[in-house]
């Protein structure tokens, strides 16, 4: 996706009936997975790289600008690789 423009909502006022919620993990940070954190969410990859493990030991990885949505998946976690910050944003209904 380099050179295009990405879609944001860092910096950008939550329409009405919608919450907004970041999470940053630092390099070699780890979360488990709660599904109840990501119901009902689109959640976009605003600053560096994310790793999401399954509970199969399989991982897929999504850069900066990467939309995802985690309805009816349960991961084991979801992992910052990278030697930055990792910053997600997610916008779901309030």
């Amino acid at each position: 996706m380099d050179g295009e423009e990405r879609i944001s909502f860092l910096g950008t006022r939550c329409p009405r009936g919608f919450r907004l919620r970041t999470r940053v993990l630092e390099p070699g940070e780890e979360l488990p997975f709660r599904a109840a954190d990501w119901q009902d969410a689109l959640v976009l990859v605003e600053i560096g790289e994310l790793e999401v493990e399954c509970w199969s030991g399989a991982s897929a990885g999504f850069q900066r600008g990467a939309a995802l949505e985690f309805a009816g998946l349960t991961p084991r976690c979801l992992r910052n690789p990278g030697d930055g910050p990792l910053v997600l944003a997610a916008l779901s209904r309030a």
